[in-house]
């Protein structure tokens, strides 16, 4: 088993972890966009440093740009697998995949009409809303508190966190080639106990 850490480390936006089974199949936690850096945040927006082919599964903790605001472009660039989330997740995605595509072609606009003017190459958008039409065909929603299998032997559990609606931990069981399981948590981002509207957050 390994775990890569594409996002979200040494820094706060961009998170994606991609957790590698002892099967060679490659889950994807959080597929999201770098916010807030400029020129570097757009170089790591239009990298993955990892082949989108390659990778077998997604897994979203919720739908904060942050976590979700690169899956078109995984989809554009090449991934064809099935999205888990939950359908409060599901269905922010829609709202704000969308946004986010309508918000790229506009600042774009505005971007390259600069980088003309300093005779540099015009930029291309990273995704558009037909792209954000794909990522929604390939969601499977799932319940929280309802164990599902990834693959071939990935237990998957949500936990509710309380941070927005549809927020989860993903609780993750992975099957060793020894025959014994490994336990792996991936938070998200956690709420606060107590909320009057969101549930959690609930132990992992």
């Amino acid at each position: 088993m390994k775990i890569t850490f594409y996002g979200a480390a040494g820094r706060v936006t961009g998170s994606k972890h991609m957790v590698t089974t002892d099967n060679n199949e490659n889950i994807l936690l959080d597929c999201g966009m770098f916010q807030g850096e400029g020129e570097e945040g757009d170089l790591l927006n239009r990298n993955f440093h990892f082949a989108a082919a390659d990778v077998d599964y997604v897994i979203l903790s919720h739908a904060h740009i942050d976590h979700i605001g690169l899956l078109p472009k995984l989809v554009k660039d090449g991934f064809t697998g099935p999205i888990f989330a939950n359908s409060a997740t599901k269905d922010l995605c829609r709202l704000m995949l969308a946004d986010s595509a309508h918000i790229q072609e506009s600042d774009l606009e505005r971007i390259n009409r600069r980088r003309k003017e300093k005779n540099k190459p015009l930029l291309e958008a990273l995704y558009t809303t037909e792209d954000v039409d794909q990522v929604l065909k390939q969601f499977q929603t799932v319940s929280n508190e309802k164990e599902f299998t990834v693959g071939k032997n990935t237990k998957v559990l949500f936990t509710s966190n309380a941070h927005i609606l549809g927020s989860v931990s993903i609780n993750l069981t992975l099957m060793r080639n020894n025959g014994l399981p490994v336990r792996l948590t991936f938070s998200g981002d956690i709420g606060r106990p107590g909320d009057d509207i969101l549930v959690g957050p609930d132990a992992f």
